[in-house]
C-alpha cells in the first residue's frame, strides 16, 4: 500500500520522548496517528494537529491516505493504525459505522446547534452521532452574466426564460441533482425521522415524486432543454464556454470557469412547486476509531482543529466551514458566491448517510434513460426505480 507519511514530531512530544527514553514507537498515551484524504488543505491539518500536540504533550503524524473500511479494518488492528480520520465525505461514514469501526462522539462534545443543520444530519448513523463537521458543500445556480440580466424566481418561470433563449445543462439523469425537484413535490430517497433514515421507506415513487419525474421528462421531451448524453463534464463544459446561460454546480467549478474568463455569477436555486429547492449537502466530517486507546484525545484534537483551522482550510482549498459562527466571518460574506452556497446549505439535506445509498445511483439514472427514451413513462419509471431499489438493498442486506 503506497501512501505519503508526514510526521508531526511536537516540541512537548520531543520532550516528553527524551525523558522517558522512547523510541519511534507509538505509545499509548503519547502519540495520535491520523489519516486524511484531503490534499490541498493538508499543510493546515498538520499545522494545528502540530499546534495542538504541542499543548497537549503528544506527537501527532498525518498521513495522506485515501482510505476503504476494508483497509482501515487491517490498519486498526496494528499498534501503529489510526486513531482518527479528519476530512472524508458523510456518505462514507456509515460504512465504518457498520463494520463497527467508528466509536460514537462524547456527550457534550459539541452543540448541534453550533453547525448547519444538513452538517449534523450527516454525523449521524442510526440515531447516533459517529463523527464531528468540518466544512460543507452544496450544488447551486450558476448563470452567464452575459446572457442574464435577472435570475428567475422559481424553476417553472427558468424553464420558460431558457426555451426562450439560453438554455440550462445539467446531468439529469442523477438524483444527485434530481433531489430538489423529488423534495420539493413531497418526494424522498429513505424516510428520515428521529436522527435514522428507515431504508425500507422509500419515497421515490409517490404521488410528488412521480410529479417532479413528470417535470423532469418535460425538460427533455417537450422542451428540449436537456437529452441523456449530456453528462455532468459535457453540462459544465456548455456552460463554460457560453453555449447555455444556466448551469448547475458545486465550489469546485469556480476555478475553472473563472480561469477560462467566464461571465458568471452564483445564485440559490429557484424554488419549485412553490417550496425550497432542497440540494444534497456534502459534508467533510471526522471520526474516531474505536480501537484507539486515545479517543477522548483523539476528539479533542479534532475539536481543535474545527475550533481554529476552519477559516484557514477555506482560504487554502475555498472549503466552507461547517460551523455558523465561521460562515458569518467577513471573508466570507464579503466572497458573493460564497454567501450563495452558505444560503442553498440552509435549503439543502444530506444524501442519506446509509450504505444503503450506494445502490440508488445506477438504478436512478437508467430509468431516467428509459423515461426520456419512451421506454416508460413517468409513473413507471418511478415504480420501477423502486421496485429495482427494494430489490438490490435486500440483495445486499442478506449476508449481514
Amino acid at each position: 500500500m503506497k501512501r505519503k507519511a508526514v510526521t508531526i514530531l511536537t516540541t512537548g512530544a520531543l520532550a516528553l520522548l527524551a525523558l522517558s527514553g522512547c523510541g519511534a514507537g507509538k505509545g499509548a498515551d503519547t502519540k495520535l496517528t491520523v489519516w486524511t484524504n484531503m490534499s490541498v488543505e493538508a499543510d493546515t491539518i498538520q499545522k494545528y494537529t502540530e499546534e495542538w500536540g504541542s499543548a497537549n504533550g503528544y506527537e501527532v503524524e498525518v498521513i495522506h491516505q485515501s482510505p476503504s473500511v476494508q483497509q482501515f479494518a487491517q490498519a486498526v488492528n496494528s499498534p501503529e493504525g489510526p486513531d482518527a480520520v479528519i476530512g472524508i465525505p458523510n456518505d462514507q461514514l456509515a460504512d465504518y459505522v457498520n463494520a463497527g469501526l467508528a466509536a460514537q462522539v462524547p456527550d457534550g462534545l459539541y452543540e448541534d446547534g453550533d453547525f448547519s443543520e444538513a452538517a449534523v444530519q450527516a454525523c449521524y448513523v442510526e440515531g447516533a452521532r459517529y463523527a464531528a463537521p468540518l466544512s460543507v458543500e452544496t450544488t447551486a445556480l450558476f448563470y452567464n452574466t452575459d446572457m442574464v440580466s435577472q435570475v428567475p424566481e422559481t424553476w417553472e418561470e427558468l424553464v420558460k426564460q431558457a426555451v426562450s433563449g439560453g438554455g440550462v445543462s445539467f446531468d439529469a439523469t442523477s438524483i444527485y441533482y434530481d433531489l430538489g425537484f423529488v423534495r420539493a413535490c413531497g418526494g424522498y430517497i429513505f424516510k428520515y425521522e428521529n436522527g435514522a433514515y428507515d431504508v425500507a421507506d422509500i419515497g421515490l415513487a409517490n404521488e410528488g415524486a412521480v410529479a417532479a419525474y413528470e417535470f423532469i421528462n418535460a425538460l427533455c421531451n417537450e422542451h428540449n432543454l436537456l437529452s441523456a448524453d449530456v453528462t455532468a463534464d459535457i453540462a459544465r463544459s456548455n456552460f463554460q464556454n457560453g453555449q447555455t446561460a444556466y448551469f448547475i454546480g458545486g465550489p469546485w467549478d469556480i476555478d475553472g470557469f473563472t480561469s477560462a474568463g467566464t461571465s458568471f455569477g452564483v445564485a440559490e436555486m429557484p424554488t419549485f412547486n412553490g417550496q425550497p429547492f432542497v440540494t444534497p449537502v456534502g459534508t467533510q466530517v471526522s471520526f474516531v476509531s474505536n480501537k484507539s486507546d486515545s479517543q477522548d484525545k483523539a476528539w479533542e484534537m479534532i475539536m481543535y482543529l474545527i475550533d481554529k483551522g476552519a477559516m484557514e482550510m477555506y482560504e487554502s482549498g475555498d472549503r466552507i466551514p461547517a460551523k455558523l459562527s465561521d460562515q458569518a466571518n467577513e471573508a466570507i460574506q464579503s466572497n458573493e458566491y460564497s454567501k450563495a452556497f452558505i444560503a442553498q446549505i440552509n435549503n439543502g439535506e444530506p444524501m442519506p448517510t446509509v450504505s444503503e445509498m450506494g445502490q440508488l445511483w445506477g438504478i436512478h439514472t437508467n430509468n431516467i434513460r428509459s423515461m426520456w427514451t419512451g421506454e416508460l413513462t413517468p409513473q413507471e419509471a418511478a415504480e420501477n426505480m423502486v421496485k429495482q431499489l427494494e430489490e438490490a438493498v435486500a440483495l445486499m442486506n442478506s449476508g449481514k
